[in-house]
Parts: C-alpha cells; structure tokens; sequence
C-alpha cells in the first residue's frame, strides 16, 4: 500500500500583500501534489489538516479544489483528510471539508473530534485514528478515549503540535499519543518538514505546500510517499518545485545591499521572487532611499513580485526594533494609490486626496487637511483646471 502524506496546503491563501498571484501560488503547490500522486501511482493521499486557508473559502476556491480533486479522482485514487484549525467554522455553519466530501470528491475523517476508521483501499483494510484540530486545553481527554483500530496496518493522522518540536502551547508528546501503536504518524499544523523515529515508528510532518511568511519560505516543500507494503514502512520525500522563491538579504548599507543582488540571476526562477532586505543599524536617509529606489526599480522591471525594506535597530535598551519602509508589488492588480494618481493626473493633489481618504475616521484630521486646500491658492486654482476640463 503506498500513501502520500500531505498536510497545510490552505487553499484560498494570498500572503504576502494579498494578491491574486500569490493564491494561485497556493493551488499550483495543491495540483503539483495531486500530479505527484498520479504520477507515482498511489493507493491514497492523506491529507493531515488545514486544506483551506479560511473555514468559509470564496466560490473560486471551491471550485479549484473541486477540480483539483475531480482529477484525483477520475484517477481511482483517495483523499482522506482531517479537519486543521482553518478547516473549522466558529459558528455553527456547514464546515467546507464536508461540502466536498458530499460530493464525493474526499473522505472526511474527523472534523470536530477524534475518530477511529477502518478504510478499504483497492482491497486492502487500513486502520486509521483521526484527530483534527483540538484546543491544547482539552486535547487530554480526548486522547483518553481513543480506540486503536485492530489492523495489520495502522496509521495516526493528527493536526497538532508535538511536545517534542518545543513550542509554546503545543498538543501532546509522541508518548501521550501513543505513537508506538501505529506504523506511521502522519502529522499536520507545523508548516516545516520535520521527522523523527518514536520507538521504531516513523513520525513526519510534510510543513505546508506554500511559504506564508518569509521563515518559512527559508526552507524547501515538500510531500511524502509512504509504502506501508512491507514490515519497515519506508518514507520518500518528494521536493515541490512549483513554490515560489523567497530572498532574504541583510546589508549594512546601499554597497552591502548591491554586492548582494548582483550576485542573483533572476531570470532561473520559474516565478518572479518575493524579496525581503532588512537594512541593520543605523541608516542615512541617502542609504535608505537608493535601497528603496533601487528595490523598486526591480519591482517595475518584475525582476520580483514583491519587494519589501526594512530597518532593525538596536536602542539602548537593547531591545531590537523593525520598521517596514517600503512594501510594493508588481501585481497587475491596481493598488488605491495608483487608481487616485491615475484618476487625477497630478502628484500634489493625489497625495492631498490619499490623505484624506486614509484618514478619514478622524474628522479633526480631515478638517485639517480640507483648511490646509483651501489656505492654498495654488492647490485652490490646480483643482479648478482639473476640474473645467473633466
């Protein structure tokens, strides 16, 4: 029986900036797993948690992942999936996973608590205990209660955080789950790959198919293939090619900075890459500015997709401080500044008009700005050209 886990793929994702490249990113790491599967011939996929990003996802996420699923499907291949924190609506609303699973297109396994199943793939019976998202505060007893299937093969699929990975508020120790009870543990929530053996067993987290931050972004993706065939079941990793690269570089200064691009040939990536400069210690505002300039260069080049600056400094507390100085993207999707420029046509009365509509919930602040126009003749005369000849 071969199986490829998976888990944290959180369809409908568009971080950094919001933008609709940065969610189709998120569905071709998914399609890029459904191919993988296809193509290695898979009995199932195992899906440990977070298939959405958001437990009410939008039509079009829907529907990619009904299409993405329909394939699998069409290729008489299973997906089995636990329900992760994103997966669970707060209110008493239809949870999105099991929308999908009445139409046939994946098999639910838990969505609110701990399940023990018995699944017949292409024959054979494989044992699974199902835990979805649970608070750390009451995950406990819940685990007191689980039954453990009475299979030859037994598998564990969870959405929680180890003990052992040493994170604040984390779930339950391999021990607590009893991980020497199954062949595999199939491990969902922590977004890195990580794996470990608890007395023989192999335990893994897959990480997500898609950074959300740029600490994730650090390390490559991956998917897992797992032959639970013989008595030592073997786990093959798979690294995801279709993840968008993330650059991270940390200058001193404008030549710091420069020695450092240069040294990158961006026409390798298959996507324009997301840039992070951190700017350490004190900075010019000449420095800071042809960083800035040149970053943004870049962005309308679309050597990158996004391109972000900021600056740590150490105070005398010693406590280190970042501020963002600049975030911009190469989005075909117009932002409220470039619409107001765009609109207007002058710079002067754009950057007035953007004020005010920012700041808008303060009323002493729109006054301010409203006194500030009409004490200016020029700005005054500016608006009344623009204006005879709309």
């Amino acid at each position: 029986m071969l199986l490829l886990h998976v888990s944290d793929t959180h369809l409908g994702a568009n971080k950094p900036s919001k933008l609709k490249e940065r969610e189709v990113d998120f569905y071709d790491a998914f399609n890029e797993v459904m191919e993988i599967a296809i193509r290695e011939h898979v009995d199932a996929v195992i899906h440990a948690g977070d298939f959405f990003d958001e437990p009410k996802p939008t039509p079009q996420v829907y529907l990619y992942a009904y299409r993405a699923l329909r394939k699998l499907k069409e290729h008489g291949i299973d997906f089995l999936v636990i329900a992760g924190q994103h997966d669970q609506p707060r209110a008493s609303q239809l949870p999105p996973l099991r929308v999908l699973g009445e139409m046939g297109l994946l098999k639910l396994l838990a969505q609110d608590y701990p399940e023990t199943h018995i699944v017949k793939i292409r024959g054979e019976e494989l044992g699974i205990v199902a835990i979805p998202y649970i608070s750390p505060v009451k995950i406990e007893e819940y685990l007191k209660n689980i039954r453990v299937p009475d299979t030859n093969k037994r598998i564990l699929i969870a959405h929680l955080l180890l003990k052992e990975l040493s994170i604040p508020s984390a779930h339950a120790s391999l021990a607590e789950l009893s991980a020497d009870k199954y062949n595999y543990v199939a491990l969902g929530d922590y977004h890195l790959r990580y794996e470990t053996l608890y007395r023989g067993v192999p335990i893994a987290y897959t990480g997500s198919t898609e950074a959300l931050d740029v600490l994730e972004a650090l390390s490559d993706k991956y998917t897992a293939l797992v032959d639970l065939s013989n008595r030592e079941v073997r786990v093959n990793w798979v690294k995801l090619s279709s993840p968008r690269k993330w650059i991270r570089i940390e200058a001193r200064n404008f030549k710091d900075f420069f020695d450092n691009i240069s040294k990158i040939v961006f026409e390798k990536y298959s996507k324009p890459p997301i840039l992070y400069v951190t700017l350490k210690g004190k900075q010019s505002d000449l420095e800071i500015r042809r960083v800035r300039d040149y970053v943004n260069n870049m962005i309308s080049e679309k050597k990158i997709l996004i391109g972000r600056v900021e600056v740590e400094k150490e105070e005398e507390s010693g406590v280190v401080t970042k501020s963002v100085l600049f975030e911009g993207t190469s989005s075909f999707t117009s932002t409220l500044d470039q619409v107001v420029y765009s609109v207007l046509g002058d710079k002067e009365i754009a950057e007035i008009v953007l004020t005010l509509l920012k700041s808008s919930e303060n009323r002493e602040d729109v006054k301010l700005i409203v006194n500030r126009i009409l004490e200016d003749e020029r700005i005054v005369n500016k608006i009344r050209r623009l204006v005879s000849t709309r």
